[in-house]
């Protein structure tokens, strides 16, 4: 006989002599009378002494190993713990009272005896695996608190506190119920009583029927939401769900529609960057070539053995200015890069915006004063200080006015002013446009965006992306406006009073 089979031998002779011992127990501890007092007697001796050779014996076997209870565990642990509870006080329950009646019949019959003690063993032995299952579910507290929130008890809890998150839908269910257990309470009423008939029909159908009228109303009302979902959730273009009243499922249905304007916003706002982002890649791949592509062809004209001297210095001039200008290409996009990840270090200090902008114009006076512009600056009397990096914001003034310069219509007047306003100073630039500009101005903050669709000016398309970044990293706004063919951009900041 292997170990095993030994193991279950003991056990189930263990678990026959403990509940023998808790058969003659019961009787002396709850004073079961016996017409046969001798046998009585007897009978509660052999099982206090069964009793404690169990106990005794219990310390030199292993119970649980041997009913191999792990391997049932696992089912009786999907059951919530309060159920497992109630279910093994229910089996304890009854053992307790198996186990009691289990002692000496008046008719001594021995196979009826055995047959009882053989039930009431199983019940002992299904009863203890139970405890021992609760048992090891309260000692992990981890697998205690998961199963307590698995509970019916929990569950009861929060389904109540829940339906009652909106007082008015939780009081609306309560009343429903309330009239359909009025309504089939009342129907017994009339089943005993016919003359109560009388009562009945008009309380039904002045409160039932309304009631139920509602009810699929409001039933309807949320299958309607949730197809409108469904199709929304399958990609379907759904109309707007309507509004009715101020109840749960109308604000329901205004979050639904929230949501789908939501999701249009950001499918349009994709398929815009989508978009620029092939707009991009065309614009960088298109300036980049041109500039590298002319110092390629010169290279190559270079290297010819009969070049004559005078052609070699302008050979050389135009590779000069197409290197500049592919130097200047990418350092705008690098800067451009870097300004929009936001890792640039501003060195403030507290500057005269107005002598700031007379610094950036003073800077572009001799371009100035070969276009056919007239500027009209309008400056204020007194001082307007904010804390900002000079250099940095000088950059964006010396851009805006180079713009204008470069997409200006010819002979037509350029008006530059600073005003306040509460803490604010503005910043406004004012011109007639030289090109047709898009309705969508935003997209001049894209990069590589150029108000000259067809890109025959010398900009890189990145001065207003990098102007902006610059602006947003001061706490400030840069703001664009056409109306007709005037252009504004109008720099708002903070200002020190």
């Amino acid at each position: 006989m292997d170990t095993k089979l030994k193991n279950r031998v003991a056990v189930s002779a263990w678990l026959f002599l403990f509940t023998f011992g808790l058969s003659g127990t019961l009787p002396f501890l709850f004073h079961s009378y016996y017409p046969d007092q001798t046998l009585m007697y007897a009978y509660i001796t052999c099982g206090l002494s069964a009793l404690f050779v169990s106990l005794f014996w219990l310390k030199k076997i292993s119970i649980y190993e041997s009913l191999e209870y792990e391997t049932y565990a696992q089912y009786y642990n999907r059951l919530p713990i309060d159920v497992s509870i109630v279910i093994a006080l229910f089996f304890g329950l009854c053992t307790l009272i198996q186990v009691r009646n289990v002692g000496p019949t008046f008719s001594y019959d021995v196979l009826q005896y055995l047959r009882r003690l053989f039930i009431c063993t199983v019940l002992v032995a299904l009863t203890m695996m139970q405890g021992q299952f609760i048992i090891q579910r309260f000692r992990d507290k981890d697998q205690w608190k998961m199963a307590w929130e698995y509970s019916v008890i929990h569950r009861t809890n929060t389904a109540i506190r829940d339906a009652f998150l909106s007082r008015s839908t939780g009081a609306q269910v309560m009343l429903l119920l309330g009239i359909i257990y009025a309504s089939g309470f009342g129907i017994m009423v009339v089943c005993i009583q016919p003359k109560a008939i009388l009562l009945y029909v008009p309380l039904f159908v002045m409160v039932t029927i309304p009631a139920l009228v509602i009810t699929f109303g409001r039933v309807g009302y949320f299958n309607r939401i949730v197809e409108t979902t469904n199709r929304l959730a399958a990609g379907y273009a759904e109309p707007d769900l309507p509004i009715k009243g101020n109840s749960v499922l109308a604000k329901l249905a205004e979050n639904v529609n929230a949501l789908k304007h939501g999701v249009e916003t950001s499918l349009a706002s994709q398929a815009k960057s989508e978009r620029l982002k092939t707009d991009l890649i065309t614009n960088v791949s298109h300036d980049l070539r041109t500039p590298l592509t002319s110092i390629i062809t010169y290279t190559e004209l270079l290297k010819t053995p009969e070049l004559s001297a005078e052609n070699r210095d302008a050979y050389i001039e135009i590779l000069d200015q197409k290197s500049k200008r592919l130097k200047v290409l990418i350092d705008d996009l690098f800067e451009a890069s870097i300004m929009a990840s936001g890792s640039i270090q501003l060195v403030r200090e507290q500057v005269d915006i107005a002598q700031l902008l007379q610094q950036a114009l003073a800077e572009n006076n001799e371009l100035i004063d070969q276009s056919t512009l007239q500027f009209r600056v309008t400056t204020p009397d007194v001082p307007i200080y904010c804390v900002v990096d000079g250099q940095k914001l000088w950059r964006v003034f010396d851009n805006l006015i180079r713009n204008i310069l470069k997409y200006s219509l010819e002979h037509t007047r350029v008006h530059i002013s600073i005003t306040t306003s509460d803490d604010n100073v503005l910043l406004t630039f004012k011109n007639i446009t030289k090109y047709e500009l898009s309705e969508n101005i935003d997209e001049l903050f894209e990069r590589f965006k150029r108000g000259d669709t067809s890109r025959h000016t010398d900009g890189s398309g990145l001065g207003l992306a990098i102007a902006k970044s610059i602006v947003d990293l001061h706490g400030g706004r840069l703001d664009l406006g056409v109306d007709g063919d005037l252009f504004k951009a109008t720099v708002t900041l903070k200002c020190v009073r």
